[in-house]
């Protein structure tokens, strides 16, 4: 009895300190735009899902940024305008020295300015209702890296290779896309489609520019619609969850506190780097 109890004892103590140097997401989520029906409910979810400071066009500096493992920038409403080079830069820094940035809806279109991209992209938006089902194509990356952990596909079924994932049911935010360029150093994980058609020759549904040390992560195009007439939005949330705990392990300013942890799979994953 006393062996059983001090096994018990022993391994309440290693989950313990397992859980103690578990990983905290903190997320600085920045929108410079209106604060509208596309913005505030994903401004709102990162609130609820992660550690999130909201931030503003004063916080956009090198060091603030370097707070956050993940920097979430947002356009969903409208089109901020230019950025200053010092700016530009401020993200640069905090992305090459082994940041995270994740750019959603018209945030997306700033990586022309910043360098990482040479075309010019498309505009739109927003759009509250075009009637259009839109969604991700899965690719092996996908799945290896856990993007699409918790979601189904268009049957019901947990995703496979190849399958078909809707995250929007109609509508789009302010956004854009590379449309028929091909991006420069921009991986792709995964395609996109809408209604019955496969865009993977035509728009990256999301991926990366390797920056440095860093990512600066892109989901744009129809994708990022948090606007609460996407009846898919469960389904987009779960995957942008994903996608930022995977950024989140990726990031040199991932903090380690007792009060959170990152799922196994990204730990796993950082683990083996």
């Amino acid at each position: 009895m006393y062996r059983i109890f001090l096994f018990c004892l022993t391994l309440m103590l290693i989950c313990g300190l397992n859980v103690g140097n578990a990983a905290v997401v903190e997320v600085g989520f920045l929108y410079l735009g209106d604060n509208g029906p596309f913005t505030k409910p994903a401004m709102e979810f990162a609130k609820d899902t992660f550690k999130t400071t909201v931030l503003g066009k004063g916080d956009i500096k090198s060091d603030k940024l370097k707070n956050f493992a993940v920097v979430w920038w947002n356009e969903g409403d409208s089109d901020p305008g230019a950025l200053t080079n010092a700016e530009l830069d401020a993200f640069m820094d905090y992305a090459e020295s082994g940041g995270a940035l994740l750019l959603t809806g018209k945030a997306f279109s700033y990586a022309t300015p910043m360098g990482l991209e040479n075309a010019q992209p498309r505009a739109f938006g927003p759009k509250l209702d075009d009637g259009s089902k839109v969604g991700i194509i899965v690719l092996k990356e996908t799945l290896d890296l856990g993007l699409v952990e918790g979601l189904e596909n268009v049957d019901g079924d947990a995703p496979e290779v190849n399958d078909w994932i809707q995250v929007n049911s109609t509508g789009f935010p302010k956004s854009g896309d590379y449309f028929d360029s091909l991006a420069k150093n921009f991986t792709t994980l995964a395609h996109a489609w809408e209604g019955g058609t496969n865009y993977a020759a035509r728009i990256a549904a999301f991926g990366y520019w390797k920056a440095g040390d860093g990512k600066v992560f892109n989901m744009n195009w129809r994708l990022p619609n948090y606007h609460k007439n996407n009846e898919s939005i469960d389904q987009l949330e779960q995957l942008t969850e994903n996608v930022i705990n995977w950024l989140a392990s990726e990031s040199a300013y991932l903090d380690v506190s007792s009060r959170g942890k990152l799922p196994v799979v990204w730990g796993n994953l950082k683990n083996q780097r």
